[in-house]
């Protein structure tokens, strides 16, 4: 496992990596949307990601947090201790991405040894599908009204994301890039996942949906599955002069179109931005996936 006594041999996670990630996932239960596999693809460039994988184990490098910071890694327990013991005799070395109970094993099996936070920027919404869809009661009043608004003013057409309408989901995400958006405090922003995630939709098992008011693409979203209930939201864009409310409109279209067998879908994390925090908050999720940091004291 070791490189040089110090260091794990890393390289950039490879579509080819795909089956061999999802596989040890699914046999661990491990349903964070930060530690599937098109998560990883897809926002190794932003986060500087780099993988470790071997049978019934992988660990995932993140140099963006620092020199030697870790995904709390997945799959074989004696695997995940022997790499945890030996990164505690290395410098700087740190953990993040953990589930509350990656926090218990931690610290049950290296007790003494860590200091835990949480990281709130980090946490994943979990929203209930047929929840969203119906938009009952006085939470979603304020978003009913407004989808509402828009279905009576404009002519609403959705269509899903193909080789016939890429062009237009392109330029919704061309629009999007016209005004700037605010990165979060560690400077982690979609510079290239939204593209990649279109134009390896099908390697990376993505689905998506574009919604047109008047004919003019607005706004597209895109995902993938976590597991067999859960889809997980990679892409959502709207235009910047797309009318007020347009993504909670688009979203609800999208998991329409989308739901299948699907019974949640993950929102993934706000990354601290108060905007992104807004929106998805106004979305009702029914809980979040909690995320901790953990570093050596």
């Amino acid at each position: 496992m070791l490189l040089d006594g110090t260091k794990w041999q890393c390289r950039p996670v490879q579509l080819e990596d795909r089956p061999a990630i999802e596989a040890i996932r699914a046999r661990a239960g491990h349903t964070l949307s930060a530690h599937a596999f098109p998560s990883l693809y897809l926002w190794q460039q932003e986060m500087g990601l780099s993988l470790h994988v071997e049978d019934e184990f992988f660990a995932v490098k993140i140099d963006s947090r620092g020199s030697n910071a870790w995904f709390f890694p997945c799959g074989d327990e004696e695997k995940i201790r022997q790499f945890i013991r030996h990164g505690m005799d290395t410098a700087h070395f740190s953990l993040c991405y953990l589930r509350p109970s990656d926090v218990q094993w931690l610290t049950d099996h290296f007790p003494g040894r860590w200091e835990v936070r949480r990281e709130e920027e980090s946490d994943e919404y979990i929203c209930k599908i047929s929840d969203y869809l119906a938009m009952e009661g006085s939470k979603y009043s304020e978003v009913r009204k407004k989808i509402r608004h828009l279905e009576r003013e404009y002519h609403v057409k959705v269509q899903p994301i193909s080789d016939a309408t890429i062009g237009d989901a392109y330029s919704v995400l061309n629009r999007w890039r016209e005004v700037t958006h605010h990165a979060s405090d560690g400077n982690v922003e979609d510079r290239v996942v939204s593209e990649t995630a279109l134009r390896e939709r099908s390697e990376l098992n993505i689905f998506g949906s574009i919604l047109y008011l008047d004919e003019k693409p607005v706004a597209m979203y895109a995902g993938f599955p976590i597991d067999a209930v859960t889809m997980d939201i990679v892409v959502g864009k709207c235009v910047p002069d797309a009318p007020n409310y347009t993504v909670y409109f688009a979203m609800r279209e999208f998991l329409r179109q989308n739901q299948g067998g699907f019974l949640y879908c993950n929102l993934e994390e706000d990354l601290g931005i108060p905007g992104i925090r807004m929106v998805k908050r106004k979305m009702r999720p029914m809980a979040v996936n909690e995320i901790w940091e953990a570093e050596l004291k």
